[in-house]
């Protein structure tokens, strides 16, 4: 397989289905790092596939909690389930957001986080699995939920402290020091605009090395030789999940930090 050819290039409607969505959706101007681009709709159906995952692997989860619940179980199950595996990340997710933003905030954004690292995780084991590409290794996907991050948070930001969020783009103390206005503004501007940047970047650049690093050795060396490989993917998956959710909720608990000025 080449590197946009998956498991879905052999689905027999895949190819009308590509060039019904081509023609409006195809980018045909070129700036700088954006140049002539492969049109696939591997990574929409990557990241449908992995929303099917986690709604599934949510309703089995609740069932599952539900059962417990009737045989009156106090204790998690010992073994690896999908419930422990569920556990595991939320509940993880949620003790960092306690951490930067408190219980009360921490259980009110817990949907959103938790949903973010849920999705970016499955979305970047996919490029460890044969015949599958990560929707993650595309800046289109990543800067969709980084956009999204960006809009939650400064929007967050304005509703719990209204003006004084504002405020802060001028600088500290805004009667202080007027002449340093001109300054801060766009120097905050700026250091907001790169958030969203920053995260797609990041996550695009490690997952998209990371594939094409396994690719490579599998081409050369297809037994055994990817395993340590797949090994070091498999931190890298869960290092760039764990940052993205981490740089989320510092920036979701720094926005709606109430001001003390």
């Amino acid at each position: 397989m080449g590197d946009h050819d998956t498991w879905y290039t052999l689905l027999p409607f895949w190819h009308d289905l590509e060039k019904s969505f081509e023609e409006g959706l195809r980018r045909d101007w070129k700036f700088l790092m954006f140049q002539d681009t492969h049109f696939t709709m591997v990574h929409v159906m990557g990241a449908l596939l992995a929303a099917a995952l986690i709604i599934i692997a949510a309703l089995m989860y609740r069932s599952s909690l539900n059962s417990a619940a009737t045989n009156n179980g106090l204790l998690p199950s010992r073994r690896l389930t999908l419930g422990a595996m569920i556990d595991g990340i939320v509940g993880a997710t949620y003790k960092l957001s306690v951490d930067v933003m408190g219980e009360k905030d921490a259980k009110k954004f817990l949907p959103l986080t938790g949903t973010l690292a849920l999705f970016i995780l499955c979305c970047n084991l996919q490029g460890l699995i044969p015949g599958f590409l990560p929707p993650t290794d595309t800046l289109k996907t990543n800067l969709a939920l980084s956009l999204l991050v960006f809009i939650i948070y400064n929007a967050m930001g304005i509703y719990r402290n209204g003006t004084s969020y504002l405020a802060h783009f001028f600088g500290p103390k805004l009667g202080g020091f007027p002449w340093l206005f001109p300054i801060f503004l766009p120097v905050e501007i700026a250091s907001h605009l790169g958030r969203p940047v920053s995260l797609s970047l990041r996550l695009m650049g490690n997952i998209l090395a990371d594939h094409k690093v396994v690719l490579a050795i599998a081409g050369l060396i297809a037994v055994l030789a990817p395993v340590p490989f797949l090994l070091l993917g498999v931190l890298v998956v869960i290092v760039q999940t764990l940052i993205f959710t981490l740089l989320t909720i510092i920036y979701i608990g720094a926005a709606i930090e109430h001001a003390e000025h």
